[in-house]
């Protein structure tokens, strides 16, 4: 009797799990968190709430700030009745949080934020790529930011450039968006003289396919010849304990890219799946529905809960 209590009570808590999932989702919106950290970059994503958020100044939502010696990117809100600025850098911190009025406006939180050593700037300027979209983030309208810091590649690729030496990045696998390096590297490729100078600039563009790959065989290096990328080898991996072993490792982040980790996590999500929906629990499979709210987890369980019930 009991039993069958607790599994009734479990298949109306799956049936209203939509409208929690929707509760829960609150303490995320608001809010800036570091998701990803590699050997080269730093990933950071938000949500906020679109209700009531007003333009800062001429039309734009979202100003970013940079402090250069906490080496910290904020952003700028205007949600209706206050100023609240977001640390990106040092999330989930806030840097200010003030009421407006018409004396304090956009103009004396812009005062307030260069006193703190804060100044307005595009992330591109300080190494950052950002993305700013409407998305529904469970149930929610929100406003969906994502910022990368590529810092410490850039600086890695600008020592190689200017020290003419393709070893130091060699073994990177992190792909540099041309908007933060196509300059300099055309500097210091119009000035290389020599002939060891030429090769090894030409070997950072075809690296940052900033140039086509047209060297010889004679001008790359002996120990060139690839064997197959971390990426090909488990893009083949049928097993989801490996798999996600891997993932997690510290190979993982400093041998794959950006979108190669992307790519072999989806694989990773489809294999736990797929291994869930044969083997899991009745547990399992309400604690994954709750997480990802994929119809067939909850499908699975109440399967399983009809077979005990049986």
């Amino acid at each position: 009797m009991i039993k069958k209590l607790f599994l009734t009570i479990i298949s109306i808590f799956l049936l209203n799990s939509c409208s929690l999932d929707s509760i829960l989702a609150l303490s995320q919106i608001n809010k800036i968190q570091k998701v990803r950290s590699t050997s080269y970059t730093k990933e950071y994503r938000g949500y906020f709430a679109r209700k009531n958020l007003k333009p800062v100044t001429r039309g734009r939502k979202f100003i970013f700030y940079y402090n250069r010696h906490k080496k910290d990117l904020a952003v700028l809100t205007h949600p209706k009745g206050e100023y609240i600025v977001y640390s990106i850098t040092r999330s989930p911190n806030k840097v200010l949080h003030i009421n407006s009025s018409r004396k304090k406006g956009y103009r004396y939180t812009n005062r307030l934020l260069r006193k703190r050593g804060y100044r307005q700037i595009t992330p591109t300027s300080v190494g950052y790529k950002t993305y700013i979209s409407r998305r529904i983030f469970k149930g929610h309208k929100t406003y969906y930011l994502r910022a990368i810091n590529y810092q410490k590649l850039i600086y890695r690729y600008k020592q190689a450039i200017r020290t003419y030496n393709y070893n130091k990045v060699k073994h990177i696998k992190t792909k540099l968006p041309h908007t933060f390096i196509a300059s300099y590297f055309k500097l210091y490729q119009t000035s290389a003289k020599t002939a060891k100078e030429k090769t090894q600039i030409k070997l950072i563009g075809i690296k940052l396919n900033l140039i086509k790959d047209t060297i010889s065989k004679q001008e790359k290096p002996s120990n060139d010849t690839k064997s197959p990328s971390m990426y090909e080898q488990y893009s083949k991996c049928t097993s989801y304990t490996k798999l996600h072993k891997f993932l997690h490792s510290k190979k993982a982040k400093e041998s794959l890219s950006y979108a190669e980790f992307s790519r072999l996590t989806y694989k990773e999500a489809k294999l736990r799946e797929d291994e869930l929906l044969k083997h899991g629990s009745i547990e399992e499979l309400i604690a994954e529905y709750k997480r990802t709210n994929n119809p067939r987890y909850k499908q699975k369980a109440m399967q399983l809960i009809k077979m005990t019930q049986k």
